[in-house]
This record gives structure tokens, sequence and C-alpha cells, in this order.
């Protein structure tokens, strides 16, 4: 996992982070579902720049408290 940089708007910290999943098991399905619970709260959510059948990678922007739900069992 890489901090790729702190934003700061309005008082509240937000954090970009580079996610980067390898395609073992379900570890892709564990990310998109969890993509997909939180998108509402999520600031931003690049699409997955990985090539999608091995090797998943998506940037993703928002508050430290919905980030630190990631599931960091299935990085890379």
């Amino acid at each position: 996992m890489k901090i790729a940089g702190l934003l700061i708007k309005n008082k509240i910290m937000k954090i970009e982070k580079e996610y980067i999943v390898e395609a073992i098991g379900n570890n892709q399905d564990i990310l998109y579902e969890w993509i997909e619970v939180n998108k509402d709260v999520l600031d931003f959510v690049s699409e997955d720049e990985g090539c999608g059948c091995c090797v998943s990678i998506f940037k993703i922007e928002g508050q430290t408290e919905v980030l630190k739900t990631f599931p960091k069992e299935i990085l890379l």
C-alpha cells in the first residue's frame, strides 16, 4: 500500500491511496465488493488501472475513517 498524498479540504483530512490487489482466490471479488459498499462515501475511485485478469489497481480518495475499513489482507 502506498500513500500517494494528503489533501486538506474544509479542515477534514482526506487521503489518496493506491491499492494494488493480485487475483489470488477471491481477492478481486472482495475489492470490488468493498468499492461497491463504500462508493457513496468515497470521494473518488479511478477506473481499474491493472490488467483486470490478474492485477487490479485503483486510486481511491476518501475520509480516513472509510479508508481504514479497506481489507488489508488482500493487498499485494
